[in-house]
C-alpha cells in the first residue's frame, strides 16, 4: 500500500535516474504524480472524417490506408501514408520512423493524431500518435514533459499509484460532496488521467477543481486570519521628497494613491495585507521602494523577496545605490551564495546591521531570522504560492505585507479571489510612457522585421527576440520540435546570416546564475545589442533601451504571458514595438493575436482571456502563471463561491 508522502522511489519502474526526471518537473511524492495532471487527451473515441475537418490544429481523425511511400532527404526519410475515409483523401507525413510506417498496413483503418495544415487546398497530418480502429477506444493522457520522459511512462507510472492508493483523505466534508453530488476523489483521479468518456473526465474535472479552490480558499483564510492582530510595527510618516529627489522622479497620482493606502493601512496599528495591481511599466516598483523607505527610517526592516535570482539582483543593484545613499543599509540574500556569504549576510539580518534585504525565496529559510522586520514585500505574487509568502509573513512579529502582481485580473475576480486581502490598484503610466506598437505578422514578413530591426538597430536601440522551446513530447514528434528553433542554433544562424554586423547574446533557464546575471549586464550596458532568449526574461527586467520584442511561435504563448513579455520594452520615452510571429492557421489563434495586437491594457487583455479560454487554462500554471491552479477556473463565480463557503467551514470547525 502506498501513502500520497510516499517518495517515488517506492514505485516500480521508478529509480534514481527517473526520481531526478521527475524532480526536473517539481515532483518530488506520490501526492505530486497523481497532481501531475494531463494537459491533453488523445480522444480516439470520437475520430473525425476527413472532409469534418474545416481548420488547420490538432485533430483526431480516422482513415485506412491506401498507399505508402518513402522519400530520402539527407539523413531525413520522410515516409508519406496515403489514407481515405472512404469520400477524401488525406497524406500523413512520418519523418524518420520505419517502424510506425511498417505497422501502417494498406488497407487496415487506423485512428490518426496530430496537426493538420492545409496545402493548396489539401489536408496534411503530421503525426504525432495512432492506434487501430476498434470500438472500445480511450482517451489516452499527454503530459507535461522533460527530455527523458515520455507520457507513456507517466501514465504507467500513475497507474501503479492509483492501484495501491485506496484511500483518499478527503477535503470536503460528506454533506457538502452529497449535496454537490459530486463524484469521489478514488474516482475523480482515475478519470482525470484515464477517463472512461468525456462524461467522466467532466465529473472528475468538476470534483477536482473543486479541491484546488477549496484548498485555495483555505490558503487564503490563513493568510489573513491575523488582520486583526496588533502590529508591533509603528510607523510614522516620513519625508517622501528626499526620496523621490534622489530617484530623480515624482509618483503619478496613481502611486500616490497606492502610498497613502499603505500608509495609512501600517498607522492603523493592525497587520496590513495589502495587494498591490499595475499593469507592467505602471511603477508598482516605486511604491514598494518608498513603502520599505518609510518603514526603514522609522527603525525596523524591511524585506522584499523576488521570484528570481536575476530579478532580485537588479531590484538589489537600484535599492542598494539609492537606499546607502540616504543613509539605509542594505544586503541580498540567494541561494546560489557561498555558505560563507550567506552565514555573513545571515549574522547581519539577525544584529540588526541591514536595514532592507533583497532576496529570493531564500529568505523564507528557517535559517535566516531578523531582528526587527517591519515589513515585507513580495515582487511578482504569482510566482510564489501562499504558504510561501505566508512562511515569510511569520519572520518578526506581526510584519506588515505587500503584495505585488503584474498579472492583471478584473478587481472584481480579484476581490473574490484574494478575498481579505486590501486591493489598489495602479491605473496610469509614468508620464512619457508610450504603449509599445504591436503587430501580428506571419513568417512572411521576416525580412522586413529584419530590416525594421537593423534600423532600431543603427539607430542605438535594442532589440529581444523570444524562443518558445517545448520537449519533445514522444520520439515521434522530434521532428515537429525541430521546428522550434532551439536559443542556441537561432543565436548562430542571426549572428552569422542578418545581424552578423551586431553583437548577441542568449539566454535561458539552464545557463548558471552567474552567467545570467553577466548576460543582463552585457545587455543593460548594450555590450550586447540583441538579446535572444526564452521566457526568463518575462518577469521585471528592466532595459529602457531595448524598443523592439520579436515573439517568435507567439500562438505557443498565452495572452497574459505575451502581454508580461511585451512589457520588456517600452520602459523609456522612445517608440517601442512588438512583433508576434505566428504561421498558425487557426483561426482562434488569429483571433487572440489580433486582440493582443490591438489592445495595450492588460486588464483588457484579462478579460478577453477569461471570456475566450476554455475551463482549466484561466490561471492556468503553464499559460498564465497565476495561482499555480492545474483546473480551477476562477472565472466559474458560482463554483468559486461554493468553495470559499466550504472553506470557510472547513476553517471555523478547525477553531473548535
Amino acid at each position: 500500500m502506498l501513502d500520497v508522502s510516499d517518495k517515488l522511489t517506492e514505485l516500480k519502474n521508478v529509480g534514481k535516474k527517473r526520481q531526478e526526471l521527475y524532480a526536473k518537473l517539481d515532483i518530488h511524492t506520490v501526492a505530486d504524480l497523481i497532481w501531475h495532471l494531463p494537459r491533453n487527451y488523445i480522444d480516439f473515441n470520437s475520430p473525425l472524417k476527413i472532409g469534418e475537418v474545416k481548420d488547420e490544429g490538432t485533430f483526431t481523425i480516422s482513415g485506412t490506408v491506401i498507399k505508402k511511400q518513402a522519400t530520402l532527404k539527407k539523413k531525413l526519410t520522410i515516409y508519406t501514408i496515403t489514407v481515405t475515409d472512404g469520400e477524401d483523401l488525406m497524406d500523413i507525413k512520418v519523418f524518420n520512423a520505419r517502424q510506425i510506417y511498417q505497422a501502417l498496413v494498406p488497407g487496415e483503418t487506423f485512428v490518426f493524431w496530430g496537426k493538420v495544415t492545409r496545402i493548396y487546398g489539401s489536408i496534411q497530418m503530421q503525426l504525432k500518435s495512432f492506434t487501430k480502429f476498434k470500438t472500445d477506444l480511450t482517451m489516452q493522457p499527454l503530459y507535461s514533459l522533460t527530455a527523458g520522459l515520455s507520457s507513456r511512462m507517466i501514465a504507467a507510472n500513475i497507474s501503479d499509484v492509483l492501484r495501491q492508493l485506496h484511500h483518499f483523505q478527503d477535503l470536503i466534508p460528506q454533506k457538502r460532496r452529497e449535496e454537490m453530488e459530486l463524484v469521489t476523489l478514488e474516482y475523480a483521479f482515475q478519470n482525470i488521467h484515464f477517463p472512461k468518456n468525456k462524461e467522466a473526465l467532466a465529473a472528475a474535472q468538476k470534483r477536482l477543481a473543486l479541491n484546488e479552490l477549496v484548498d485555495f480558499s483555505l490558503n487564503i483564510l490563513k493568510l489573513t486570519e491575523d488582520r486583526d492582530l496588533q502590529s508591533q510595527v509603528q510607523v510614522e510618516n516620513v519625508d517622501l521628497v528626499t526620496l523621490y529627489e534622489a530617484i530623480g522622479l515624482r509618483p503619478t497620482n496613481a502611486q500616490k494613491r497606492a502610498i497613502n493606502e499603505i500608509f495609512s493601512n501600517m498607522q492603523e496599528k493592525k497587520v496590513m495585507r495589502r495587494l498591490i495591481q499595475g499593469d507592467v511599466g505602471c511603477g508598482k516598483t516605486l511604491v514598494a521602494i518608498a513603502s520599505a523607505y518609510t518603514v526603514c527610517k522609522n527603525g525596523y526592516q524591511a524585506a522584499i523577496m523576488a521570484p528570481t535570482e536575476i530579478l532580485a539582483t537588479q531590484h538589489y543593484g537600484n535599492i542598494k545605490k539609492l537606499f546607502e545613499s540616504l543613509g539605509i543599509s542594505t544586503q541580498i540574500l540567494l541561494g546560489n551564495l557561498t555558505e560563507k556569504q550567506k552565514q555573513k549576510a545571515r549574522e547581519q539580518i539577525k544584529a540588526g546591521e541591514i536595514n532592507c534585504i533583497v532576496g529570493t525565496s531564500a529568505l523564507i529559510s528557517n535559517l535566516v531570522e531578523f531582528k526587527n522586520l517591519g515589513l515585507v514585500v513580495v515582487d511578482e505574487q504569482h510566482k510564489f504560492g501562499v504558504k510561501q509568502r505566508q512562511k515569510l509573513g511569520t519572520k518578526g512579529i506581526n510584519p506588515h505585507i505587500l503584495i505585488m502582481s503584474a498579472t492583471p485580473i478584473p478587481r472584481t475576480l480579484a476581490m473574490m479571489v484574494y478575498n481579505g486581502l486590501d486591493i489598489s490598484i495602479i491605473d496610469e503610466m509614468p508620464p512619457g510612457r508610450k504603449p509599445a506598437k504591436t503587430c501580428f505578422v506571419d513568417s512572411s514578413y521576416r525580412g522586413r522585421i529584419y530590416n525594421f530591426m537593423k534600423r532600431e538597430l543603427k539607430s542605438g536601440r535594442q532589440c529581444y527576440i523570444i524562443c518558445s522551446l517545448v520537449e519533445t513530447e514522444e520520439d515521434l514528434e522530434s521532428e515537429l520540435s525541430k521546428s522550434l528553433k532551439s536559443v542556441i542554433e537561432y543565436t548562430k544562424e542571426l549572428q552569422e546570416g542578418p545581424f552578423a554586423d551586431y553583437k548577441i547574446g542568449f539566454i535561458h533557464g539552464k545557463l548558471k546564475q552567474k552567467e545570467k546575471e553577466q548576460i543582463m549586464q552585457n545587455f543593460k550596458a548594450n555590450k550586447t545589442q540583441i538579446l535572444v532568449s526564452t521566457t526568463v526574461i518575462e518577469v521585471g527586467i528592466d532595459v529602457p533601451n531595448a524598443t523592439v520584442i520579436l515573439i517568435e511561435n507567439a500562438e505557443r504563448f498565452g495572452l497574459a504571458q505575451l502581454h508580461q513579455l511585451r512589457g520588456r520594452i517600452g520602459r523609456s520615452d522612445l517608440q517601442s514595438y512588438c512583433i508576434l510571429l505566428s504561421d498558425s492557421g487557426s483561426t482562434a489563434v488569429k483571433k487572440r493575436l489580433e486582440f493582443v495586437a490591438k489592445h495595450a491594457n492588460g486588464f483588457e487583455v484579462a478579460e478577453f482571456d477569461l471570456e475566450n479560454r476554455g475551463p482549466g487554462e484561466i490561471f492556468g500554471i503553464k499559460q498564465y502563471g497565476a495561482f499555480r491552479f492545474k483546473l480551477a477556473d476562477c472565472h466559474n463565480a458560482n463554483l468559486l463561491l461554493k468553495a470559499q463557503e466550504i472553506a470557510k467551514e472547513i476553517f471555523k470547525s478547525s477553531k473548535h
